[in-house]
């Protein structure tokens, strides 16, 4: 189980539009996956703050990461991310992604982002199962 977890953390990390945010997979269990950025210049949009793009994108890979541990693999058919506050630079973010119910060939997925105690964003997300 150990190799494939490290399988999991290296297809999330080196996926090349996760690299280019730096994101970090910081914990993996059995339908959940827990991923951090620290907020940095390429991550804000023109008004200083986290862009959306970047959220959506954490709840996309964080919720696709967590379909990974179940030893499946999904293609998004929709992300819903509802914003609930600004994330600032130099601020840690973590988004937990779950799978709620997985069917045989629909998978349906949550993730809250937050800083510290503090939720930034909360996504749902309804992924394509692949055989």
């Amino acid at each position: 189980m150990d190799q494939e977890i490290m399988l999991i953390k290296e297809l999330a990390q080196e996926n090349p539009f996760a690299k280019m945010l730096n994101i970090e997979v910081t914990e993996l269990k059995q339908g959940e996956s827990r991923i951090e950025i620290t907020i940095g210049p390429n991550h804000l949009n023109p008004m200083g703050t986290l862009h959306g793009g970047v959220l959506s994108t954490l709840a996309d890979v964080a919720m696709g990461t967590a379909i990974r541990t179940l030893g499946r693999v999904g293609v998004t058919v929709n992300l819903n991310t509802n914003f609930i506050a600004p994330g600032k630079p130099g601020e840690r973010i973590i988004a937990i992604g779950k799978v709620v119910h997985q069917g045989n060939t629909m998978i349906s997925t949550e993730c809250n982002i937050t800083r510290d105690d503090d939720v930034l964003a909360r996504s749902t997300g309804l992924w394509f199962a692949v055989k």
